[in-house]
């Protein structure tokens, strides 16, 4: 093998396709040169490989007939690390972009043996569309890596001109090259079609808006052409050019540490998610588990460790929804039912090819459940569409197994941060940018930046707010908030909202003034019930508001204004129409079927409504949003491209933004000219599962970041709380605000014994409760051990704590306590699990919601009672000694809050021991053994042990 040649095969990554190689194909792996030069590919073995014809024939295709070279003797191997496979395509297969090659760079022989070759591609995109068959290219076509592959063939078609084999291996794989010969091709071939009246108008074709589309894409605008040097933004702040260089240093250095934090993270995130499939239950080869799978859903034995699990599934059907989401209907084999199962639509899970005995023989796709069949033997899956990923077709024929995963890695959040950093350091400092006020505002130094200095000098007090009753009720730190977020001069505002201090509501109120003022707003959040309960609150109030994401996580409170429930109302009797036109040609088709000509003619107008129904969709999706006042997303859903192709937004609101890491923030970000992030620093940090990641900064939220700039004169913090009673604020205003944290009178001393029905006791009457479970003598109630969850998930329960819990609950609802207002939590998944089920055998306890605690921030009840779970002699308390999840714990409750732990163990945290020791001060103490639960189990006893 030659220097040429050897340079090809480090270069690239070549498919196996219909066409005849002049070099050894490759069946989707990394090609890899050893020492000894040979080849290692997948599925070909040799210097040749049986050729298979061309699945489609056209008059420019016939030029990919066989040409072989000699090549010397290859061996076979599969590169089985998906991760390192894809690290080093990343630097091999496009280590090479910026500006296409021209003729300067590659000669003029050169240049031709690349149009030619594209002018082939091309050719075959123009007779797939006019044959009808454009669907199966459009779905295996795309961007960066995926059309280099697609390219291959062709080029490898057409011999190198003699002598400048070095210079056409160079750039065969130039992507930015390939594109712009691709592109001109294309052009002049359909132009060319238009000619000969085969097609009515090129611009309009299928082809040429799918390259479009192609070149639109964030993956194209980072490859395909070099970034210029940021031009001097003095026009927006008074800078210099030393400025802009210093900033966009600080960018730079920002990003690349990001990505390499988010790579440490997502690694980590796979072998997390390894582990979880690794211990799933699969039938062993004792006793009635010995069946095979097929039997247990067959005949119904579904064993409760399975209960997540469904294998023996088909895929029979694929649709495409909305925003290219595939839809993937799979059903039982032999038409048997689903076995029970926890499944339920919205669940992340994980798709993988089966053997005989139900293991998963596969690497893992993942998807959303969307629905279950009513008829009971079908589930529905949404997998997310990727050009050129030919992981959906391989699942029809097979076998599979559907798996819920807790926790599973998502390809595409990472992805999409990853991709917001990339813009954000290649576009953050050009003045087409129109988020640049935001990313001078958040890597500058701030004394150049003159606006800052007009934050203390806003007439808050005089601020417009809307109409609304509740527009009267803000308080002074509220209006101030809102005077400074409708301010289109300000790029950034930071509002820091302890609970209950209003801060929802304050952005409702800025929202509604922002539409007034005639602004567009894109709202998100980092969770999609954070996201929910923004547009519950905005509901009612006439504005033009849209919720794009996926339908199985969207509350059903909100579904009405999500982007398919407003296409489908839309389009009712557009569908409807078309459905009758396909039911009566569908009726001549069935009555002509021996004349070909008049049957075939019938299937073309079949076809052509399809299109235009496709092409309605297109329009009323582009309609719906561009005319919405204000959208709706998560984060990551910000980076839909049914958003990003709207026009850029005027205000950016991201509420919770305490939760979420900076990267992900950066997507809204950047479709907006300025921005609100809100949230509380105080509260629930982004979850981190890579210790290094971690401690390198990846949990630093950019609304904390933020908060801390420019002497913080950023932000803003809302000051009066009006959900709790005072003794419960007031732990948490000296805790965790430094005392400024004050309560409004309304509820400083209001109570469960004030609200309608509840009888007077002094469970009603206490706003504090430690239920301990370590008696005065300094024994443990019998049960009330920590216990590791044998299901393997490495949670932990307690026994004893949770009877505790389901006494207490009782007591309140025995009291008048509506079920409704008492909510249970708990850090640990097995401890809540453990809870719902006790709480199951009381019919009377229907409707108290359990949940962990870190599900429950951003919500609140009367009465919330919390079992802390942790009883060791060690006194390992593990993550609740996390002073903002407990903040969180603590601060749900209006008017009452139970806690249930062992005072031994938890006082060995010093943060914990002074919670208690506020509870032992301002509130009141039982020691409670489980063990005589038949009476009240509690014995009043108003000392604890000795707290530090």
């Amino acid at each position: 093998m030659d220097a040429a040649s050897s340079f090809f095969c480090r270069s690239i990554r070549i498919p196996s396709t219909a066409f005849t190689f002049t070099r050894p194909p490759v069946n989707y792996v990394c090609v890899r040169v050893f020492p000894t030069r040979k080849i290692f590919c997948s599925g070909v073995s040799g210097s040749s490989a049986t050729k298979k014809k061309p699945r489609r024939k056209s008059n420019v295709s016939d030029k990919l007939k066989s040409k072989k070279i000699d090549t010397e003797p290859v061996s076979v191997t599969v590169v089985e690390e998906q991760k390192k496979n894809d690290k080093e395509l990343s630097l091999r297969a496009l280590n090479q972009n910026g500006d296409p090659l021209g003729r300067r760079d590659l000669g003029r022989n050169v240049v031709k043996w690349i149009s030619q070759a594209m002018k082939a591609m091309a050719s075959d995109f123009a007779t797939a569309e006019v044959q009808g068959e454009f669907l199966e290219i459009r779905q295996n076509v795309g961007s960066g890596l995926t059309f280099v592959i697609q390219a291959q063939p062709y080029l490898n078609a057409i011999p190198m001109p003699l002598g400048l084999e070095v210079i056409c291996l160079k750039a065969c794989t130039h992507y930015p090259t390939l594109f712009d010969h691709f592109q001109r091709e294309l052009r002049d071939v359909l132009q060319d079609l238009e000619g000969k009246k085969i097609i009515e108008n090129w611009k309009e074709t299928e082809s040429w808006k799918l390259l479009k589309e192609i070149a639109n894409s964030a993956q194209h605008r980072e490859v395909a052409r070099k970034a210029s040097q940021p031009k001097p933004v003095q026009g927006v702040f008074g800078m210099d050019s030393e400025k802009v260089k210093a900033i966009q240093a600080r960018i730079d250095e920002f990003t690349s540490s990001m990505s390499q934090l988010l790579q440490v993270e997502r690694d980590t995130e796979l072998e997390v998610t390894q582990e979880e499939l690794d211990v799933i239950p699969t039938p062993d080869e004792s006793s009635d588990s010995s069946k095979p799978i097929e039997f247990l859903v067959r005949h119904g034995e579904a064993p409760q460790e399975l209960c997540d699990t469904i294998c023996n599934l088909y895929a029979v059907s694929t649709s495409i929804g909305l925003g290219g989401m595939h839809l993937v209907l799979f059903k039982v084999g032999g038409n048997h039912r689903l076995p029970p199962t926890t499944l339920s639509p919205g669940d992340m899970v994980c798709i993988r090819i089966c053997d005989s005995r139900g293991a998963g023989a596969t690497s893992c796709t993942q998807g959303f459940v969307h629905n279950l069949g009513d008829d009971g033997c079908s589930i529905g899956v949404a997998l997310e569409s990727r050009h050129g990923d030919p992981t959906f077709s391989k699942l029809f024929g097979k076998s599979v197994r559907i798996d819920r995963i807790h926790g599973l890695a998502d390809a595409l959040t990472y992805e999409r941060n990853c991709e917001a950093l990339m813009l954000l350091q290649k576009n953050g400092l050009q003045k087409k940018n129109p988020s640049i006020s935001v990313v001078a505002t958040l890597f500058g130094d701030g004394e150049d930046i003159t606006w800052l200095e007009q934050n203390d000098y806003v007439d808050w007090s005089e601020a417009e707010l809307s109409d609304e009753p509740v527009g009267k009720l803000f308080d002074d730190s509220q209006r101030r908030a809102i005077a400074l977020g409708v301010n289109k001069k300000r790029p950034v505002m930071i509002v820091q909202g302890p609970p209950g201090t209003g801060k929802t509501g304050m952005l409702k109120e800025v929202i509604t003034l922002a539409v007034q003022q005639g602004e567009r707003v894109l709202v998100t959040a980092p969770t999609n019930a954070a996201v929910d309960n923004m547009v519950e609150k905005l509901l009612h109030l006439g504005l033009n508001i849209v919720r794009v994401g996926n339908p199985a996580r969207i509350s059903s409170a909100v579904a009405s204004k999500s982007l398919g429930e407003i296409v489908n109302s839309k389009l009712a009797s557009f569908r409807a129409e078309l459905e009758r036109k396909k039911s009566d040609l569908r009726k001549d088709l069935r009555q002509c079927l021996r004349d070909d000509s008049l049957a075939a003619g019938i299937r073309q107008l079949l076809k052509q409504l399809g299109k235009t129904l496709k092409k309605k969709e297109k329009e009323t999706v582009k309609e719906i949003l561009s005319n919405a006042q204000v959208v709706f997303a998560t984060n990551i859903g910000a980076a839909d491209p049914l958003i990003r192709r709207l026009e850029t937004f005027d205000l950016v609101v991201i509420d919770e933004a305490g939760q979420s890491i900076e990267p992900s923030c950066w997507i809204p970000i950047l479709q907006g000219k300025r921005c609100i992030l809100s949230g509380d620093p105080c509260q629930l940090a982004p979850v981190i599962l890579s210790r290094k990641a971690l401690e390198g900064g990846l949990g630093v939220s950019l609304l904390e970041r933020a908060s801390s700039l420019h002497e913080g004169v950023l932000a803003t913090k809302l000051t009066t709380q009006y959900r709790m009673n005072d003794v419960i604020a007031g732990w948490a205003s000296k805790e965790m605000y430094g005392g400024w944290l004050k309560s409004a009178p309304s509820v400083a001393s209001h109570l469960l014994i004030d609200s309608p029905f509840v009888k007077p006791t002094w469970i009603t009457q206490c706003p504090l409760l430690l239920l301990d479970t370590r008696m005065p003598y300094g024994s443990l109630s019998v049960g009330c051990e920590e216990r590791l969850d044998p299901a393997g998930t490495g949670s932990l329960y307690n026994e004893g704590e949770a009877d505790i819990v389901v006494n207490h609950v009782i007591s309140l609802i025995y009291a008048g306590v509506s079920p409704m207002a008492i909510a249970v939590q708990s850090p640990y998944v097995a401890q809540v699990q453990l809870l719902r089920e006790r709480l199951d055998d009381f019919p009377v306890a229907d409707g108290v919601e359990v949940a962990t605690i870190d599900s429950f921030q951003g919500r609140e009840a009367d009465a919330v009672i919390i079992s802390m779970v942790r009883s060791n002699n060690l006194g390992a308390v593990g993550f609740l000694g996390d002073s903002r999840r407990m903040n969180v714990a603590i601060t749900r409750a209006r008017k009452h809050v139970a806690v249930v732990c062992d005072s031994s163990t938890i006082c060995h945290n010093t943060f914990l021991a002074r919670l208690l020791r506020h509870i032992r001060y301002f509130g009141r103490v039982k020691h409670a053994d489980p063990g005589s639960l038949g009476g009240s189990g509690l014995g009043l006893d108003p000392m604890l042990p000795y707290l530090g």
